[in-house]
């Protein structure tokens, strides 16, 4: 896997610029309707995989609860330092995933938001972060959906990358003159990576559904036309299971049960 370091560290100065799209917007929306859903109540302490410039984090501090903030490149970890250092409940580790040892069950919740698919392997990351987790405990992951990508290709004729990515099972990632490897995953795959973790897989939504149901420019345009009408229809294409690998998206949540029953809900 070619590292994402230094495409992160391109992106770092006008990242939050990103979300101004609407389809970006979008899917990171709903994943924040998701974990409002998902998450337990604050003072909690929630760990934020991949942090980035610090956008989860500022917002879950703003809710009140406890964060520690992993990120591995610089220039990401430098930003999400300016924005948040100083803030009460707030620690930053400037680590790969694959190094940050924390302490067994010491975390309420672990939001991983596009950042799994960078790792070595999205399995053993997943297993690290179940490790984390109090009983009880609850997961919230975003990563890239391969199907979608492979449809995404095929409706654009470029059916050799579309092979391409269907068999080697990797995206790639160019900003400017720097790029980035990602896994490319399926709703199964994350179902299993969290199940064969000791997890218990609340659900597995795609997110943007109508990227492979309407195409990608046909999309951006219903987005412009109108954002919450659009964003509607995709909360109500995510809620149907069957429909997951369809988004350019998965979320997953999965919850860490304590010995001898499940956690309430």
């Amino acid at each position: 896997m070619r590292s994402s370091i230094d495409l992160f560290d391109e992106l770092a100065p006008h990242y939050d610029e990103h979300f101004a799209v609407p389809h970006r917007r979008a899917y990171d929306r709903l994943a924040w309707e998701a974990a409002e859903q998902t998450l337990p109540p604050a003072p909690a302490h929630v760990v934020d995989v991949g942090a980035g410039t610090g956008r989860w984090s500022e917002r879950l501090l703003d809710k009140g609860y406890r964060v520690t903030a992993i990120e591995p490149s610089p220039g990401m970890a430098a930003c999400a330092a300016a924005r948040l250092n100083g803030r009460p409940g707030f620690s930053l580790l400037h680590r790969p995933l694959e190094r940050s040892d924390l302490a067994t069950g010491c975390a309420d919740a672990v939001v991983a938001m596009g950042s799994l698919q960078y790792t070595v392997d999205p399995v053993d990351a997943i297993r690290r972060l179940a490790g984390w987790l109090r009983p009880g405990g609850v997961l919230l992951a975003l990563v890239d959906s391969r199907q979608a990508l492979v449809l995404e290709l095929l409706r654009s004729a470029k059916t050799r990358e579309a092979a391409e990515r269907s068999s080697s099972r990797r995206g790639l990632w160019r900003i400017g003159t720097a790029s980035a490897q990602l896994h490319l995953l399926s709703a199964d795959e994350v179902d299993e990576a969290c199940t064969s973790a000791g997890l218990e897989v609340l659900s597995v939504s795609g997110l943007l559904v109508g990227a492979s149901v309407l195409g990608r420019a046909e999309l951006e345009r219903q987005f412009k036309l109108d954002f919450e009408r659009q964003l509607a229809r995709e909360r109500q294409w995510s809620a149907v299971r069957g429909w997951a690998d369809l988004g350019k998206q998965l979320l997953v949540s999965a919850r860490l049960a304590p010995p001898g029953g499940s956690a309430p809900d």
